[in-house]
């Protein structure tokens, strides 16, 4: 009896870990907002690390959060470490390319809960009421992503987060 269960347990993970493998490599979560303001105005509430705690979802995740930003604020190679609770975890961004005032480009590394290297670009582009701003994320979809992928959509997850920040910096920018 145990020596079929055994078997049956080894059976069910070899086909979820067949399942996962099938998953792409990589992976794209992208999300646009239009926002009623010029780009100059979006732009440096971006660019800028330091301003990032009244529209970003993820600062709300730990209200007691340990923040060291480092380098020159809104300049390439500035960077914002990260410590707090679970939920907001532990992680580096860091500002790789700045094209005011319509891209800006960040390499972003989770260390916890689960480690993980991803680039994150913003595009603000001209729309007919004002700028549209795209929160994009890329990366590498490891195994241990594709099985949590298995159960969970993480374009929905992060996509959820993608939107209330994007809802959040269309408040702040468009405030008189």
């Amino acid at each position: 009896m145990l020596k079929t269960v055994g078997i049956i347990l080894l059976v069910l993970l070899g086909a979820l870990l067949l399942m996962a493998s099938r998953q792409p490599d990589t992976f794209s979560i992208e999300r646009s907002v239009v926002i009623a303001a010029p780009a100059e105005t979006i732009y440096p509430k971006i660019a800028d690390l330091h301003q990032w705690s009244p529209w970003s979802p993820y600062e709300k995740l730990d209200p007691q959060m340990k923040k060291v930003f480092n380098g020159t604020p809104g300049a390439a190679g500035a960077s914002y470490y990260w410590s707090g609770n679970s939920k907001a975890g532990e992680g580096t961004m860091t500002v790789r390319e700045l094209m005011p005032p319509s891209k800006i480009t960040m390499q972003l590394d989770m260390l916890k809960p689960i480690e993980g290297h991803n680039v994150i670009e913003f595009n603000l582009e001209p729309a007919d009421a004002g700028t549209r701003v795209t929160w994009a994320m890329r990366g590498a979809n490891p195994l241990l992503s594709k099985v949590i992928g298995l159960f969970m959509n993480m374009d929905t997850m992060i996509g959820k987060d993608f939107e209330d920040g994007l809802a959040s910096l269309k408040t702040q920018a468009e405030a008189k």
